[in-house]
């Protein structure tokens, strides 16, 4: 797993599971799975669009 952009909080965490084609993602004390999505960009960009609704401002 590459390191998180610095641009992420310190407890934000977004993982891909290719297998299952999902993404677990860590936001303030929260972890959601979210997917399937059809590959690893969508699912990155889904994931930190979870988590811009939350309150993150990257």
């Amino acid at each position: 797993m590459a390191s998180a952009p610095s641009r992420y909080e310190a407890d934000m965490t977004v993982i891909h599971d290719p297998l299952t084609k999902t993404v677990l993602v860590s936001f303030r004390g929260k972890i959601e799975t979210l997917g399937p999505f059809p590959d690893k960009t969508t699912a990155i960009k889904e994931a930190e669009e979870y988590c811009r609704s939350k309150g993150w401002d990257g």
